[in-house]
């Protein structure tokens, strides 16, 4: 069980680290923001997937 929740902790953190590094990145690369909700976006769907499959 606890093997499992760190995933979904580990996911979830990677899913936000990923949008704000994107917003972060705005003023260097001109779709960073685009990059990072898209690639945000699907680690928590592919999150959602795992949790529900527990």
């Amino acid at each position: 069980m606890q093997r499992q929740q760190g995933i979904t902790v580990l996911l979830l953190m990677l899913g936000m680290a990923s949008i704000s590094l994107g917003m972060a990145l705005k003023n260097v690369f001109e779709y960073s923001p685009t990059v990072g909700w898209l690639l945000g976006t699907l680690i928590l769907i592919v999150n959602s997937i795992y949790t529900g499959k527990i």
